[in-house]
């Protein structure tokens, strides 16, 4: 079974300070999956890397098979992430948000509908 996203060796340092150190994951299914843990712990340092928008001092992200570092475009084609203050336009819709960032994404518009409904 291949992984959706697969983390090794992770790790990153902000200045003197390792924010987190040698994170090792793999997830196998789609599905919701979510990071917990105390203030501090790294989790938002680790969901930015793994979304493409920090760079890791070590290890690899692959989602999908594809490194964010080398096929940064590619592989955020297939990630969503809502971070804990999302920038929601509030004159949208829930659903007219969804379609606003799959075109943003440039999903192809049959594919939109139906993965907005799911």
């Amino acid at each position: 079974m291949s992984s959706i996203l697969t983390i090794e060796r992770l790790s990153h340092k902000y200045s003197s300070t390792w924010a987190i150190r040698d994170i090792n994951m793999e997830i196998h299914q789609n599905g919701v999956v979510g990071l917990s843990g105390s203030n501090g712990a790294g989790k938002s340092t680790t969901m930015n890397i793994i979304c493409g928008v920090l760079n890791q001092t070590e290890g690899r992200v692959l989602i999908n098979g594809k490194d964010v570092r080398e096929e940064a475009e590619a592989a955020k084609r297939d990630i969503g992430f809502l971070p804990q203050n999302p920038p929601l336009y509030t004159d949208l819709t829930i659903d007219e948000y969804l379609v606003y960032c799959a075109e943003l994404r440039m999903i192809p518009r049959d594919r939109i509908k139906k993965a907005v409904g799911r």
